[in-house]
């Protein structure tokens, strides 16, 4: 039951921030109208100094090093957190279309969205992350918390 606890805060924390991310965006996603650097990484993709900060520093203090620091340090914990926080990556990401105002689901595929690289099998496509964020989760799972 404290596993599908963490994951379901986790979860809920990161469809709260596709809220207010996609308030605060609008039509401007991913690197459109930044303050800050912006690292090229891939073809597509531009890390922005705003997603690094949110995603590389703030969360991961939040979602690892509070709980580890509070409860000690083991590598079912990490490993149910690590699991919790990639799949929420890409819940967050994909909510983001879903609760935005000005964009709208509808243009949630690689003819409107331009900034990350897509998977295409036939009609079906998929952002080539949330394949990453899937194995993370799937790899964690299988390798750090499964069979505790």
């Amino acid at each position: 039951m404290i596993v599908l606890k963490t994951f379901l805060i986790i979860w809920g924390a990161m469809i709260a921030t596709s809220f207010w991310e996609a308030y605060v965006e609008g039509k401007c996603a991913w690197e459109k109208g930044k303050l800050g650097w912006k690292i090229k990484v891939g073809k597509h993709t531009l890390l922005t100094a705003y997603h690094f900060y949110l995603f590389f520093i703030m969360f991961p203090l939040l979602v690892f090093v509070l709980p580890l620091t509070l409860m000690g340090f083991s590598w079912k914990l990490f490993g149910i957190l690590l699991s919790a926080y990639s799949s929420g990556i890409m819940l967050e990401d994909f909510f983001w279309f879903v609760v935005n105002p000005t964009f709208k689901l509808k243009n949630f595929g690689s003819k409107h969205v331009k900034w990350y690289p897509w998977i295409k099998i036939d009609e079906f496509e998929i952002p080539a992350y949330y394949i990453l964020d899937i194995g993370i989760a799937v790899l964690s799972w299988l390798f750090l918390w499964k069979g505790f």
